[in-house]
């Protein structure tokens, strides 16, 4: 043991080092570390490797990586953004808002709105009204029950009524 000038060194036969038996240790041929307490770190820390917690809760205020595997459940109880809001999940509401507007989802209601054309290449079923506020809506087919036309109904083919009768 070696104190001088504010300086502090241990060599053991294999260069390793443990203070208070298994409090702080580290293995000579490794450099392997182990502490038994919480680590207090008060400046940056950089990782050259991997960062393993292996049990317990790991709370983290703010994390920067590169990609990033998670094996089990990510809980998060803030707002999620990714990409500089090109995709947000706001915590409070559920409420979902990808490219800045371009879908939205309203997490008290449910109520979509995309910004852009919707393609469905599988049947639609819709439970409520289908509102068509500008535009020219065509269709191939339409098949509806009692259905009421509050303004112009323009036809370019031919009409079949009550073919039944």
């Amino acid at each position: 043991v070696t104190v001088n000038t504010n300086k502090f060194k241990v060599t053991a036969n294999d260069g390793s080092l443990a203070i208070a038996t298994d409090k702080f240790t580290v293995a000579g041929g490794s450099g392997n570390t182990v502490i038994a307490g919480t680590l207090g770190v008060t400046g940056a820390a950089t990782l050259s490797s991997t960062l393993t917690v292996t049990s317990g809760t790991t709370t983290l205020s703010t994390l920067s990586a590169g990609a990033t595997t998670v094996s089990s459940t990510l809980g998060v109880t803030g707002d999620v953004t990714v990409n500089t809001n090109k995709f947000v999940v706001t915590a409070s509401t559920g409420s979902l808002n990808i490219n800045s507007g371009k879908l939205t989802v309203a997490g008290a209601s449910g109520n979509t709105a995309i910004a852009g054309t919707l393609g469905v290449t599988g049947a639609a079923t819709l439970s409520s009204t289908l509102a068509v506020t500008s535009g020219t809506t065509t269709l191939s087919t339409l098949s509806a029950g009692a259905t009421t036309v509050s303004s112009t109904l323009g036809v370019t083919g031919d009409v079949t009524v009550n073919t039944n009768k």
